[in-house]
């Protein structure tokens, strides 16, 4: 099997000059590259939509444990914190209230 390259297409042209700079000592020949990129597409395509969703929601979990893990949910101390009023307070609450009332 022979490949070729349409040199005059961009994304073909590029792949031609990656594979003359491809490190044979690394991927053991071109041709065993080119094997093992077309087994990667072949086991990409069996993979089910379920199993990339799978994938995903594992990774976000991953990466919201990490998250988590170096957040400080520690109470921090308030600063120069001053009571309300009552006319404040009686305002707050009565904002609240008409705010849950747009959940109606």
């Amino acid at each position: 099997m022979t490949v070729r390259f349409d040199l005059t297409d961009a994304r073909e042209r590029a792949l031609a000059e990656y594979m003359q700079t491809l490190d044979v000592k690394k991927y053991q020949s071109r041709n065993q590259f080119v094997l093992d990129a077309i087994a990667d597409y072949v086991d990409l395509q069996s993979i089910t939509r379920e199993q990339h969703e799978d994938d995903i929601r594992s990774i976000i979990r991953e990466e919201m444990r990490a998250c988590f893990a170096e957040a400080n949910f520690a109470p921090q101390p308030m600063a120069n914190t001053s009571a309300l009023t009552a006319e404040q307070q009686e305002e707050a609450e009565q904002d609240i209230l008409d705010d849950l009332k747009l959940f109606d």
